[in-house]
């Protein structure tokens, strides 16, 4: 059978975002590299995320040319054995995915908020997302007796309904993404710096409610009586909206870790066009415009000073020579620490 017009508009979708992710994986390894650091777990993880999308795009590329997106009652056995395979594939693919872009965000938290009490949450998080993971793996992956049955049906085989089961899976996951966007947002306010600060960056870390959003839009889809009775043409906006889950979860767990790119190529740029390079010389702004998620600090010549340092804020005591990493729920006020907050957010809110 021919590519469906469905099919084909998925396919596009797919080719677009498979560039756009790879350059954003590009990005990020440039950072690193920019950094001088090592790769971290949560670079790991997003790695991970970024090869099962891939595996999971070929594998639509191949139901795309047997028919996804046509009307079941048009294709042939063989093709509705391949839309079979798909599903199989993509239990797989989807939730290795979306469970390392979680993991992924977990461990940039603990880089960046080493307090004891937000590691305890985010270690919950860890165990809640694993057990998700294991649960609906195992539970997607024995739908069918056996699980060939799809495409290749015997005597006394089966596939049973998993209908109520994968609304469950889209709730507990828009559960999980909640928690996990909104987890560093009291932290965050119980530091002191101003209000526009605190607001832009709780903004960033909350970027992951749009992907909350597309999986509303992904349980509406799965409630349609279309898309459970004509299921392959249903698989066309069910496979887009997936995709979706996984290509913004990438994008948004890799905006903080490429922002040394922004720092040294974007905003020379931005004030080379609009004329500011000759302006704000002074040595506090330009050592505030260095500080940035994930970039290296300048040197600062207080006693004590806050440092953004590989991703999360660490105190320098010149006198000591010791360091130890601010913990925000201790209720700390030192000046200092409004100085880097305020340093902190500087760049982000450039």
């Amino acid at each position: 059978m021919a590519i469906s017009p469905n099919g084909a508009r998925l396919m596009i979708w797919e080719i677009v975002f498979a560039v756009v992710t790879t350059l954003m994986m590009g990005l990020r390894l440039w950072a690193i590299r920019i950094r001088r650091s090592s790769i971290q777990l949560h670079d790991y993880f997003v790695f991970i995320a970024y090869l099962s999308t891939c595996a999971m795009e070929g594998v639509c590329f191949w139901a795309i040319a047997n028919g996804l997106g046509a009307h079941t009652d048009t294709l042939t056995s063989y093709e509705i054995g391949v839309q079979y395979q798909l599903f199989i594939s993509t239990y797989v693919t989807w939730t290795t995915g979306t469970v390392c872009c979680k993991f992924s965000m977990l461990a940039l938290y603990t880089s960046l908020f080493p307090s004891k009490q937000f590691r305890y949450a985010v270690w919950v998080m860890y165990g809640a997302v694993f057990i998700y993971y294991v649960f609906f793996l195992s539970f997607f992956m024995t739908q069918c007796k056996p699980i060939s049955y799809g495409w290749n049906p015997v005597p006394g085989g089966y596939c049973k309904s998993v209908m109520l089961e994968e609304i469950l899976s889209i709730a507990l996951n828009m559960g999980l993404d909640t928690a996990i966007a909104l987890l560093p947002i009291p932290l965050l306010w119980k530091v002191q710096m101003p209000f526009r600060n605190k607001l832009t960056i709780t903004i960033m870390f909350a970027m992951g409610l749009f992907v909350v959003g597309v999986m509303a839009w992904r349980m509406v889809i799965t409630l349609e009586p279309s898309t459970q009775t004509d299921f392959v043409h249903g698989l066309y906006l069910v496979g887009l909206v997936s995709f979706m889950e996984l290509w913004f979860s990438m994008i948004i767990v890799s905006l903080p870790t490429v922002a040394p790119l922004f720092r040294r190529y974007v905003e020379p740029f931005y004030k080379t066009l609009t004329g500011r390079s000759s302006r704000n010389t002074n040595p506090r702004n330009l050592r505030e415009a260095q500080h940035t998620i994930g970039s290296e600090p300048g040197q600062m010549k207080r006693t004590k000073s806050w440092q953004l340092e590989d991703g999360y804020l660490e105190l320098d005591d010149a006198d000591s020579g010791s360091k130890g990493h601010a913990e925000a729920w201790s209720g700390m006020s030192q000046a200092s620490l409004v100085d880097a907050s305020e340093n902190t957010s500087h760049a982000i809110t450039k």
